[in-house]
């Protein structure tokens, strides 16, 4: 079965505005988090931009290039840091 059908599938009340009417974020609780208006408020923000998948896969793409650098430094100091172990080793 597929996520979409999935949704599909979902049963839907009249009587369901979607309102809130006990908040159970409370703290001590395990799925307590603090800001969660804030992440929701964020959350629906991005969802308002509609972003195409071309446009959010070149957003991924750029943001890997742009760790790239950064990436291939930590690995050329692994790489002499190896260099080093065994050249004193030997």
């Amino acid at each position: 079965m597929s996520f979409w059908k999935r949704n599909k599938n979902k049963k839907q009340y009249d009587d369901d505005d979607g309102r809130t009417i006990a908040n159970m974020n409370v703290e001590g609780m395990p799925w307590y988090e603090p800001n969660k208006e804030e992440k929701d408020k964020k959350k629906q923000q991005m969802e308002d931009l509609r972003i195409t998948r071309k446009e959010r896969r070149a957003m991924i793409w750029g943001a890997y290039l742009a760790y790239l650098p950064m990436l291939l430094v930590m690995l050329a100091g692994f790489g002499i840091a190896v260099l080093l172990i065994m050249l004193w080793l030997s």
